[in-house]
């Protein structure tokens, strides 16, 4: 824990409006998951709009990740640099006006640039949001947020099947994916307006020299008068970048990117493809695809809850890793099932098996990495993170797309299974630290 009067008060005192605040900061996180999803059931639409090659297809899916990776890098030291709140308006805007840009673009290409342009602005966001989030809420109150991200992930996943659900029966064309991005430029637009209302952290006031707003920010989000001694302002350039693996705390980091390779190689290598799959297979309507959509996903949701009780209980480390090694389990046995080895109603219960454990388990990244990184470094260390998942996400996303139609659905499984148990066994050497053992209490500091 960090020794300074600022980090102290805020990580001993809970935020009364915590749930609101983190809504409207973490919205870049539902938008990422939004253009995940939706975009994925949506999929064979978009595909019979512009009829791209696998190359094509892979590239137009992997844009938003492309974008991402370089507005993580980039956001994540902006984000030290120029304060969360600003960065989380100045994010807001650009998905805003390149959301609705996407809905009405006229070929692949301005697609995929668009989409490039939108994804900086995502990369940019969660690096900034996961900093706000944790730097305004208290030990106690990190519990409520450690499964955040598999939350939003199951939560926005439903409301994206009932979603295209009701625009397949009132339009049902290949406009469909039109819309998608439509609701989510609108979303990004009010997400703004209610953002213009937060106030920048104590904690990044307090190591920019700004010791009275801290002050002040403390009385008006708290009612409690804190005096806090002037500190200089830290000075900022791009070798804080470097600065986060020199922070001593490489084989945590390292631990926390196998989750996230895991994470992102299951989310899109695996779910972004689950309705595409389906759809191809043939053996149930498309209605019946998005019906199987949300089972799946809500056994996610079911994963999410389970998440913080099982980390609480085993600790991080085991908490994590076990539910991993049995996602990796069931894509091996789902390789099996595309193989003819075993029936295909094996499929939905083995996806939905995939997405708990994933969700239980790893999906949890964002937490584990801010349960340990110094608060002065935070935004780019989050940057750093969500640039890796970003990287994973563009490179399983683009190798799924063109996999899938260059060698099928079996061995494209197969190869998926073999990468994401590599980083299963990476995470399962590295974690062994002590801010990982079973002790609630250390889990949270």
């Amino acid at each position: 824990m960090e020794n300074n009067e600022v980090v102290h008060y805020i990580l001993k005192h809970d935020n009364v409006k915590s749930i609101y605040m983190v809504f409207i900061v973490s919205a870049s996180v539902f938008l990422d998951v939004w253009d995940l999803t939706a975009f994925s059931f949506v999929l064979t639409f978009f595909k019979a709009t512009f009829l791209p090659t696998g190359i094509l297809l892979g590239l137009s899916v992997a844009g938003a990740n492309v974008g991402a990776i370089a507005g993580a890098i980039l956001g994540g030291y902006l984000t030290d640099y120029l304060g969360r709140k600003r960065m989380l308006i100045y994010n807001m805007v650009v998905f805003t006006i390149f959301a609705f840009l996407i809905a009405i673009s006229t070929n692949l290409y301005e697609f995929t640039i668009f989409r490039i342009i939108m994804g900086f602005s995502i990369g940019a966001d969660v690096a900034t949001g996961f900093s706000y989030i944790y730097e305004y809420i208290s030990l106690r109150q990190r519990t409520r947020f450690y499964s955040l991200w598999a939350y939003s992930f199951a939560v926005v996943a439903l409301m994206a099947v009932l979603t295209v659900f009701l625009l397949y029966r009132s339009i049902n064309n290949i406009i469909i994916w039109r819309y998608i991005f439509v609701i989510g430029g609108i979303f990004a637009a009010i997400i703004l307006i209610l953002r213009s209302k937060l106030k920048e952290t104590p904690i990044w006031l307090y190591y920019n020299g700004d010791s009275r707003g801290a002050e002040t920010t403390i009385k008006d989000v708290y009612g409690d008068t804190l005096i806090i001694d002037k500190q200089d302002k830290q000075k900022r350039s791009l070798m804080d970048i470097a600065r986060v693996y020199r922070s001593g705390l490489n084989k945590e980091i390292i631990f926390t990117y196998s989750l996230n390779c895991i994470v992102g190689f299951i989310g899109w290598g695996f779910a972004f493809y689950i309705t595409y799959m389906l759809t191809i297979l043939h053996f149930i309507s498309f209605g019946q695809i998005l019906e199987a959509d949300a089972v799946i996903y809500f056994f996610g949701f079911l994963g999410a809850i389970v998440s913080p009780h099982i980390s609480k209980k085993f600790g991080i480390y085991k908490g994590s890793v076990i539910p991993s090694i049995i996602a990796t389990i069931s894509l091996f046995l789902l390789f099996i099932v595309f193989s003819k080895a075993l029936p295909d109603y094996f499929i939905i219960p083995l996806s939905a098996a995939i997405l708990f454990f994933n969700y239980a388990g790893p999906m949890a990244y964002n937490a584990v990495l801010n349960s340990f990184i110094p608060s002065r470094i935070r935004g780019t260390a989050n940057g750093q993170n969500y640039m890796v998942n970003k990287i994973v996400e563009a490179s399983s996303g683009f190798a799924g797309g063109f996999l899938l139609i260059a060698i099928g659905l079996k061995y494209n499984t197969l190869v998926l299974a073999i990468i994401v148990s590599l980083f299963v066994l990476i995470a399962y050497i590295t974690g062994k630290s002590r801010y990982f053992d079973s002790n609630a209490e250390r889990m949270h500091g």
